[in-house]
C-alpha cells in the first residue's frame, strides 16, 4: 500500500503544476482580507473547478456568480478558512448540477457534446476565465464517476492537497488518493465509468448545496 501511495504521488508530479492564474504561494487559507477581496483572488480556481465538472463556461460562469451571491450573505466571522468553504461550495455545487444534467441527458435524442472553451477573444479584455482543457479530456471527464472527476479536478488541473480534497468530498484522505488515481487509470486507458451503469459516489445532492435554488435561479 505505502508503495503505491508514492508510485502515485511521484506520477503525480506534473498534476503539481498551478496555472498562472492561481498563486502558488497562496497559503491554504488564503490572505487575510475585505471578503469581497477574497472572493476576487479565488475566483480564478472557483471557475477551474466549476468548469471541469461541467465541461460549460456558461455554467461555471453561473455557478461562481451564485457561490458569490451566497459568499456575500454568508457571516464571515463564522468562516475560519474562507478559500476551503468556498472551494467547498463551488465542488459541491457543481456536483449536484453535474447530476441533474446526466438525468436530464438520460431522455435527451442525441449525443451531449462539452462545450469548449474560446480564448480568441480574451486578449486585453481583462475576463477572467477558466484554464482551457481539451476537448478529448472534457469528453473522458463525462464518463468518470463524479466523485472521481471531482477529485481529478481538484488534483491534476487545480494542484489541491489530499486533505483538502478530502474535506471537500466527506472522505478519508486515503480514499482521496484512490479517486484520483481511479481517475487517472480511466483517463489513461480511455475507459470510463457508464454514467447510467452505477450510482455516483459523491451522493445524491444536499440541500445545503442549493442545487436547486440555483436552477429556480
Amino acid at each position: 500500500m505505502s508503495a503505491k501511495r508514492d508510485e502515485d504521488d511521484n506520477t503525480g508530479d506534473e498534476r503539481d503544476r498551478v496555472h498562472a492564474s492561481v498563486p502558488a504561494h497562496e497559503s491554504p487559507a488564503g490572505p487575510q482580507g475585505r471578503p469581497e477581496d477574497t472572493f476576487a483572488r479565488q475566483r480564478p480556481r472557483l471557475l477551474g473547478i466549476a468548469y471541469g465538472m461541467l465541461g460549460s463556461v456558461t455554467l461555471a460562469e453561473g455557478v461562481v456568480r451564485y457561490v458569490r451571491l451566497r459568499w456575500q450573505a454568508t457571516d464571515h466571522a463564522l468562516v475560519t478558512d474562507p478559500r476551503a468553504y468556498l472551494i467547498g461550495a463551488t465542488t459541491r455545487l457543481s456536483i449536484s448540477l453535474a447530476q441533474s444534467a446526466r438525468s436530464r441527458r438520460e431522455s435527451y435524442i442525441g449525443p451531449w457534446l462539452p462545450e469548449p472553451l474560446d480564448t480568441g477573444d480574451d486578449a486585453g479584455t481583462g475576463a477572467v476565465r477558466p484554464e482551457p482543457v481539451e476537448f478529448g479530456v472534457l469528453l473522458m471527464l463525462e464518463r468518470l464517476d463524479l466523485a472521481e472527476r471531482a477529485a481529478y479536478v481538484l488534483r491534476d488541473r487545480l494542484a489541491s492537497p489530499y486533505p483538502e480534497i478530502a474535506a471537500v468530498l466527506g472522505v478519508v484522505e486515503t480514499h482521496a488518493q484512490h479517486l484520483v488515481h481511479s481517475a487517472r487509470q480511466c483517463l489513461a486507458t480511455g475507459r470510463g465509468a457508464d454514467p447510467e451503469g452505477r450510482e455516483d459516489t459523491a451522493g445524491r445532492p444536499h440541500a445545503g448545496d442549493d442545487a436547486e435554488d440555483y436552477e429556480a435561479a
